[in-house]
């Protein structure tokens, strides 16, 4: 009985050994998750602050991406916008082009008529210097013909004089007149056809300005 006893008794302290190793493993490990769990609610505490803060990023990111489709959804409309502006401007840049290009060519025909109507002009000019000779001309033998047939008169009313050396005799007064009018005629018809035109080009039409002589007195 006394050996059991000793043998229940070494083992009761064994087994009180091995419990108190079980105990403090177990309050080791109690306090090992205590701290464990500590640290962990530190962590928790800390990933709810980022939480918000990631939370009130996204809220900002949000608006500010609510902002950027209404900017670009602006934007786009703009663009249409202006597309439109181009199209318009593109149609409107082909016309006046089509203007300018046909105002061009009736410009250039302009220079070419007006290059050929002051050809023409100056060769009315010409024509009408011509003419203008040919009056003066004209005047100035009418003059002499009215101052011989003034002196004609005179001598035919003081009486027939006989002709003297170098000069012809007196022609009646009939004859006379018409040997004036005749060399006045034929002078008349030669300075017409020296100042005649060459005939005109098809294209070459004078304008009313240019083909109106301006009218001069005559004495």
């Amino acid at each position: 009985m006394d050996a059991k006893l000793q043998r229940i008794t070494e083992m009761m302290k064994e087994v009180e050994e091995k419990q108190q190793r079980e105990r403090e493993f177990l309050l080791k490990d109690a306090t090992e998750s205590r701290r464990k769990c500590e640290l962990m609610k530190e962590q928790e505490s800390q990933l709810k602050q980022q939480l918000s803060l990631y939370m009130d990023k996204f809220e900002e990111f949000q608006s500010t991406l609510a902002k950027s489709n209404e900017v670009f959804t602006t934007f786009r409309q703009e663009m249409e916008k202006m597309t439109k502006k181009i199209k318009k401007l593109e149609k409107e840049t082909t016309q006046w082009r089509t203007k300018w290009e046909s105002n061009n060519q009736a410009l250039l025909q302009m220079a070419e008529e007006k290059t050929l109507r002051d050809g023409h002009f100056k060769a009315l000019q010409g024509k009408l210097e011509l003419l203008e000779r040919l009056c003066r001309a004209l005047q100035k033998e009418r003059n002499d013909l009215s101052n011989q047939l003034s002196l004609l008169q005179e001598q035919r009313d003081k009486g027939p004089v006989p002709p003297g050396p170098g000069q012809h005799e007196a022609l009646p007064m009939e004859d006379e007149e018409d040997e004036e009018e005749d060399s006045e005629d034929l002078a008349h018809n030669e300075e017409l056809e020296a100042c005649e035109e060459p005939p005109q080009h098809a294209a070459d039409k004078p304008t009313t300005a240019a083909a109106t002589p301006p009218t001069r007195l005559l004495d």
